[in-house]
């Protein structure tokens, strides 16, 4: 018996599995692949998928997680019987007993947390690229892919590099369109999402409206003294792929139910807001460029220690010149010194102390592995191998699964599609030297793909956006307020420091600016959500799980 979530992308490679015109389903050929090659047939596959694979003459099953873990699993060992779920809430709601909350899962806006943690401390997430075996004789996990064994391929050359890139990324993007659903994307100013989006579009031609979905806002002036307006570019990008662009609309009236509804969205407001407009524009399949930062695109302080570790002053003081000296001892101090002495970067350390604010202080250190594997980089290998491991990529993936099932969508991440993430670490950082400008791939392969305008921006900040959502909190928490009393009774919000919370209330002063009170205004309006969030678990509320199953 085959349980599956999910889809496979690379069935065109197990054809001789198939008689001549046969049409079987996934997990038909998930059991025709495991009773031909054993356990280990996971490792051929390229999909976005949980498996279950029961053995009854052999008294034996199996769960699987894709290889880079878009889709969720997480599993329970309790009473000789094994339980597991696609949504990793839903599976603890079901087994807790005294309806507590590990405080590390719940504070993963405030600080940096283990990411792989979920509400109940003996429920655990199955790790991407690996699966367990359950027997009689208990339960085993293997790791059935390991990206740290691809070394880098000292014979390429950058034209190469460059081809072979544009033909995966293509074929990534490609793989995953399905015309059984209505698509749509992501479209930001950005290289990574314009570059899935345009692809898509190509592939969904038949679509009289492929939409363009933007967090930014449709109606928001600018704030004085900007000039960059990232509306502008995704207007770009869409009339230059076809894309009609739809964005945000999201108001003072719309936030607070959103926020409310944090067991939905785990505090991805803008894109609760985002399948919203999907529902309504009949659009059930999003693509996204998620993880092109960490892959595709990086080009930054990684690039920068293997570059003085290689010997290769010229090119180094070509990208950054000794003068003047107060930026290039900048650069100096966040890329190369900090991350070799396992220090933070004062501006990160303003960042960390300013979200934790309002948190106790037993409370309030980052998970140091968590840390390390952002900021202590000294390689571009550690550096993919850090985004990959440290499970940010994969929190994002699963949240936005199960937020999508609820409204019947699906999303599809071809920047994170395993044969990138492997050909990135065979690439000799070398090959990213020959240009002077950040995010260099993209920009040169998206040459035809993408306007100008986009390929050459050299921002990614959209001030329009984060003025537009700093309003937001701030007209938006002063209807919280007076709840802080009720919070103040929630036992599992221990950690929040309400003293410090009412006392800069009580400074609050009428009509603050909303970047001088963005501290407490978000604050708020996260402590609002995370409450609500432990009353409906409290409650045993619906979670919409997928796929819940327990084996004894």
């Amino acid at each position: 018996m085959v349980l599956m979530s999910g889809y496979l992308y690379n069935r065109a490679e197990f054809l001789s599995y198939l008689q001549p015109g046969e049409q079987i389903a996934d997990p038909q050929l998930v059991a025709r692949l495991f009773n031909s090659e054993g356990p280990d047939f996971v490792k051929r596959l390229n999909g976005d998928f949980a498996l279950f694979v029961l053995r009854p003459d052999e008294n034996r099953g199996y769960l699987y997680r894709d290889h880079v873990g878009i889709r969720p699993m997480a599993y329970s060992v309790k009473l000789n019987a094994i339980h597991f779920s696609t949504d990793e809430v839903g599976l603890c709601r079901a087994l807790t007993e005294d309806y507590n909350i590990d405080s590390e899962y719940l504070l993963s806006y405030f600080k940096l947390t283990d990411y792989r943690k979920t509400p109940d401390r003996k429920v655990y997430k199955l790790m991407p690229g690996h699966y367990l075996e359950i027997s009689k004789d208990g339960c085993r996990v293997t790791r059935y892919w390991d990206p740290e064994n691809f070394r880098q391929n000292k014979n390429l050359n950058q034209a190469q590099m460059l081809a072979d890139l544009k033909s995966i990324l293509q074929d990534a993007v490609k793989i995953r369109c399905d015309r059984r659903f209505t698509a749509g994307a992501h479209v930001s100013g950005g290289l990574d999402s314009g570059f899935v989006a345009a692809i898509a579009r190509r592939q969904f031609a038949h679509q009289k409206d492929f939409i363009g979905f933007s967090w930014s806002p449709k109606e928001f002036e600018m704030p004085e003294g900007n000039t960059a307006d990232e509306r502008e570019l995704v207007l770009s990008t869409c009339m230059h792929a076809g894309i009609r662009p739809v964005f945000s609309e999201m108001d003072s009236n719309d936030f607070p139910g959103i926020v409310a509804k944090y067991a939905e969205n785990y505090g991805f407001f803008s894109e609760a807001y985002t399948l919203d407009q999907a529902v309504k524009f009949k659009t059930n399949l999003i693509f996204s460029g998620w993880g092109g930062d960490e892959f595709v695109s990086t080009g930054g302080c990684a690039i920068e220690f293997d570059l003085l570790r290689s010997m290769n002053l010229r090119t180094f003081f070509r990208r950054h010149p000794l003068f003047p000296f107060r930026r290039f001892a900048r650069t100096m101090l966040s890329c190369v010194i900090h991350p070799a002495l396992g220090l933070l970067d004062k501006d990160v350390r303003n960042t960390l102390r300013r979200n934790g604010r309002f948190i106790r202080r037993e409370f309030r250190n980052s998970d140091k592995r968590t840390v390390a594997r952002f900021y202590f980089i000294t390689s571009r290998r550690q550096f993919h191998l850090g985004m990959l491991n440290c499970y940010h990529l994969q929190n994002r993936c699963e949240n936005w699964t199960l937020s999508g099932y609820r409204k019947g969508i699906e999303y599809r991440y071809p920047l994170l599609d395993r044969r990138i993430i492997e050909y990135m670490l065979k690439v000799p950082s070398k090959l990213l030297w020959a240009t002077d400008y950040n995010r260099p791939l993209l920009r040169l392969i998206s040459d035809g793909i993408l306007p100008e305008k986009v390929r050459w921006n050299k921002s990614k900040n959209d001030p329009a956006y984060w003025r537009y959502i700093e309003e937001l909190f701030a007209r938006v928490s002063s209807l919280f307020i007076d709840e802080t009393e009720i919070w103040e009774k929630n036992p599992i919000l221990n950690f929040i420091n309400f003293d410090l919370l009412e006392k800069e209330i009580g400074n609050l002063k009428p009509h603050t600016n909303a970047f001088k009170g963005a501290d407490l205004f978000r604050g708020l309006v996260y402590i609002k959500a995370i409450n609500d969030f432990t009353n409906s678990y409290r409650e045993g509320s619906r979670y919409g799980s997928n796929l819940t199953t327990t084996i004894n």
